[in-house]
């Protein structure tokens, strides 16, 4: 069990897929070297409280919401990371996987790289707006340069909702030598992606969700925040990854610690605001999205009620490590600050 810092090296992008609403994101850059070295400061900061608090492993991913091979830093940081023995990882759409920038990754110790590439030929070109023959041979030549190096996982968005695309896919990546691969249905990002069937305010079903999920005493909280930490490329804490108009910033790197900005992270989930009333991940939209379907006798009343109880465990558990969390932060000399403490950053 591992949870995962994000550190946003950059959230701009090469690619203008129709899934990724990257006009709704308010301000785009590149992360300095300066504030790099303090994210990963931080990161190496809480990895000793996560260790003290649950024992988990701690796995720094070069991500964020934009393609990191654009930040000309990225093989250094990746030096970097490794440097503070941390596991890896780095997510990237391909096009810029050049031999020599392949080499250069495999060099500094990369432990594995998503590579998110959901159509071949002509249809990739004009979803990704970029060029398939280089991408593809980018793709397949780093697969064989990181045998016994590097995992590669090929990431498969379901964007056309047809699990047979998906399949064909995999299949096709499989005779070029890739061997891992993870698929997800399209997701909203927090809401700036407008998905028609993701209008969560708007359905009765909500009122439902929230009663079924808060039913003695629980308190519905998604895990999205706690096991996956993001910093954004501006050195602000965000709530999420899922947070692309950057509407929920906990402070900066450079003023605060992981562990400080933790009691405001959990003010603004139990709130729901100012991003997860509209997130797709929230659990209480996951389960008003299940009983819509329900009603509509697309899935099982066996089926929601397996999501049910999953989510209100799930909620239990987060609870529970959230308040030895708490514990341990509040006899803790840096301690965390209260939820009013850090001015939450709006941005429309």
């Amino acid at each position: 069990m591992f949870l995962t810092i994000d550190i946003e090296i950059t959230n701009r992008c090469n690619a203008t897929c129709h899934f990724c609403p990257r006009d709704a994101t308010p301000h785009q850059g590149i992360m300095d070297v300066a504030t790099f070295d303090k994210a990963l400061a931080r990161a190496v900061d809480y990895r000793e409280v996560v260790k003290d608090v649950s024992g988990l492993d701690v796995v720094v991913s070069l991500c964020g919401l934009g393609e990191p091979l654009i930040n000309k830093n990225t093989v250094s940081f990746v030096k970097k990371v490794k440097a503070e023995n941390f596991v890896c990882s780095m997510s990237s759409n391909g096009a810029l996987l050049t031999e020599e920038k392949s080499q250069e990754l495999l060099d500094a110790g990369l432990d594995e790289i998503y590579i998110n590439i959901s159509d071949i030929h002509e249809e990739y070109e004009r979803i990704y707006n970029l060029p398939f023959d280089s991408t593809c041979n980018n793709i397949t030549r780093f697969a064989q340069l990181a045998k016994g190096r590097c995992t590669p996982v090929i990431i498969l968005v379901d964007h056309r909702d047809d699990p047979e695309h998906i399949k064909t896919m995999e299949a096709f990546w499989r005779k070029r030598g890739l061997k891992k691969f993870h698929d997800y249905s399209v997701i909203n990002r927090g809401g700036a992606l407008f998905v028609e069937q993701m209008q969560f305010e708007q359905y009765p079903e909500m009122v439902q969700a929230r009663n079924e999920l808060s039913e003695g005493g629980v308190q519905p909280l998604c895990g999205a925040p706690w096991g996956f930490l993001f910093i954004g490329y501006d050195g602000n804490y965000y709530l999420c990854c899922s947070d692309w108009r950057k509407q929920a910033s906990l402070g900066s790197v450079f003023n605060y610690s992981f562990l400080q900005v933790t009691r405001q992270k959990l003010a603004m989930v139990v709130s729901r605001n100012p991003v997860c009333k509209t997130c797709n991940h929230d659990p209480i939209n996951m389960l008003t999205e299940e009983l819509r379907a329900q009603h509509s006798g697309d899935v099982s009343a066996e089926h929601v009620d397996a999501l049910r109880k999953s989510l209100r465990n799930g909620s239990r558990e987060i609870d529970e490590a959230l308040g030895r969390l708490l514990k341990y932060g509040d006899q803790h000399p840096e301690g965390i600050l209260p939820a009013d403490i850090i001015p939450v950053v709006a941005t429309s």
